[in-house]
């Protein structure tokens, strides 16, 4: 099978393709498609492509229309790979498509609910990948370097390479951490719980980020090693960067953060506990999402809760200054009417909200695994500095005002330090040199 939506000239702008049904008046055919689909997996050889399109003669959103073409049939062109490597990432092109009834899946509104709903899906397994990748590069990182001798003694008791390690780990962690509780809100959810909506761009967006800054801090330790060919390590780095540039780049999901903001830090709803999902279950939410508009309208459980049940952790009260901080500006020094359409602006503000959002479900799913305290502590560590970076950002933005530059100023904090708790999570780290290594 294979997923057709996107289009070089239109790219994730699903609103807007050049997939064309015309009318027929043949027996047994209803339309003739024509156009090109671009960045297609599976498209080479798929028997069953999903192709997006509109009709010629319907305008609007009346027009959109789902249907199946085969990759075999005579009409189908397959123009080409649109990659170097194994995968093949198909362009191709329907000439005069003929296109029956039986082959149509949906049409109007709910083809364009489909697509973007199928995106929910797809651009959300996008962490797995990003996690896996992180994981099996870490493994083999931390064995190389622990067992590197520079200078007569192990690269490992250079205090920046500790640091990098310790700070990889802890972003690692907290990947794994947000995508299993998102999972949970994925799989709980219905018609009248739609919290997957932020959930699944934030995992899209922040995880494969994440993704590629901890395979840049182990980089930064292996150095040469990391391009030798016989290391997994060097696959990762050619490839940990497309991850947060598939499926919607970063920008496109944090713009649909946004969205979410209002409800979630000022408009809180009352909902049933979410418990862990590892259950065997027919997800049929997944295939019947419903109409794609409303996500504004989602209403969250308060969060702050979750962050003063953790108070006791250092770091963990000290970010949740910042994030109540992020509060203190949306009422104080909100970004005005021209701020709020100028994206390089916005999206620092989404950057800083992401961050909320992201601590709030490592917390809730460190607290149903019984994550360990200083680890804990050692993520919103991390936590701090990345939103007195975006801060910072903010400050320097062109069309930031005095006011929000004091705000952002005044949001700066510096970790809770704690050289013991450092060395504990770097005694963590150390114990999985050795732990695994890739078959030759």
């Amino acid at each position: 099978m294979a997923f057709g939506l996107s289009e070089r000239e239109h790219g994730a702008d699903i609103y807007h393709t050049d997939m064309l049904l015309s009318p027929s008046d043949e027996d047994g055919v209803a339309f003739r498609a024509s156009g090109e689909k671009y960045y297609i997996g599976n498209g080479n050889v798929a028997g069953m492509v999903s192709v997006f399109g509109r009709r010629a003669d319907v305008d609007g959103a009346d027009g959109y229309v789902w249907f199946v073409a085969d990759s075999a049939h005579e009409n189908y062109e397959l123009i080409g790979n649109v990659v170097h490597g194994q995968m093949y990432v198909s362009n191709f092109r329907l000439n005069d498509y003929p296109v029956r009834e039986e082959d149509i899946l949906c049409t109007g509104p709910d083809a364009f609910s489909a697509a973007l709903n199928t995106v929910n899906v797809g651009k959300f397994n996008l962490c797995s990948a990003s996690i896996g990748m992180c994981e099996h590069a870490f493994y083999e990182a931390i064995t190389h370097a622990n067992n590197r001798i520079l200078y007569g003694n192990p690269v490992t008791d250079f205090p920046h390479v500790r640091a990098n390690f310790v700070d990889a780990y802890a972003r690692l962690v907290a990947m794994k951490l947000f995508s299993d509780r998102a999972i949970d809100y994925f799989r709980s959810a219905h018609r009248d719980d739609r919290r997957y909506l932020l959930f699944n761009p934030v995992t899209k967006s922040k995880v494969t980020s994440e993704g590629e800054t901890v395979v840049t801090l182990l980089w930064d330790v292996l150095a040469a090693k990391g391009f030798e060919k016989n290391t997994y390590f060097s696959q990762v780095a050619r490839l940990i960067g497309a991850l947060p540039r598939l499926e919607g780049t970063v920008h496109v999901n944090v713009a649909q953060i946004l969205k979410f903001m209002p409800n979630y830090l000022f408009n809180p709803a009352e909902y049933p506990a979410i418990g862990t999902r590892h259950d065997p279950a027919d997800d049929v939410f997944f295939w019947a999402q419903g109409p794609a508009r409303g996500a504004s309208k989602v209403q969250f459980a308060d969060w702050a809760p979750v962050y003063e049940d953790a108070l006791d952790v250092p770091n963990v009260a000290r970010f949740y200054e910042q994030a109540k901080a992020l509060q203190a500006l949306l009422t104080t020094a909100a970004p005005d009417a021209d701020q709020q359409r100028d994206l390089d602006f916005v999206l620092v503000v989404g950057h800083l909200f992401t961050l909320v959002v992201y601590g709030q479900l490592i917390l809730e799913q460190a607290g149903l695994i019984g994550l360990d305290r200083d680890l804990l502590d050692q993520i919103f560590d991390v936590q701090i500095r990345d939103f007195s970076g975006h801060a910072i950002a903010l400050h320097g933005k062109v069309s930031s005002t005095p006011e929000q530059q004091e705000w952002a100023l005044s949001a700066v904090r510096k970790p809770v330090t704690d050289t013991g708790r450092f060395d504990r999570v770097w005694a963590q780290v150390k114990a999985y040199d050795g732990a695994y290594a890739m078959r030759p």
